[in-house]
């Protein structure tokens, strides 16, 4: 189990490091921006909305608000099985490829 605060921190790390250096111009500020300020509002979000019905039947939140990682990795992993990736796409950004090796980081990241 990992805080609130340790998935924000991981995150924000993870586009820091990962994904920011990888873009350019408006889009490299534009991320950059929305994670700074959106990295404000995470942990409230959260909080918010793991007593949804839909969040809450997924059993990776608990009642002090820690987070499950290590069942959250363990549902995704299969998603890259044989070295596929997976394309996100980020509004106003484009579409994003991740792979296993973007899921190990943000794992480590949150992981601290």
């Amino acid at each position: 189990m990992v805080t609130m605060q340790q998935v924000k921190t991981g995150l924000v790390r993870y586009i820091d490091t990962d994904v920011l250096p990888h873009l350019t111009g408006i889009k490299k500020l534009g991320l950059g921006v929305y994670t700074a300020l959106a990295a404000n509002n995470v942990v409230g979000l959260m909080e918010k909305y793991r007593e949804h019905p839909a969040v809450a039947v997924l059993d990776v939140i608990d009642a002090d608000g820690n987070v499950d990682i290590d069942k959250l990795y363990q549902a995704v992993a299969p998603q890259f099985a044989n070295g596929e990736k997976q394309t996100i796409s980020i509004p106003l950004i484009g579409d994003m490829t991740v792979d296993r090796s973007d899921l190990e980081k943000l794992y480590r990241y949150i992981k601290g």
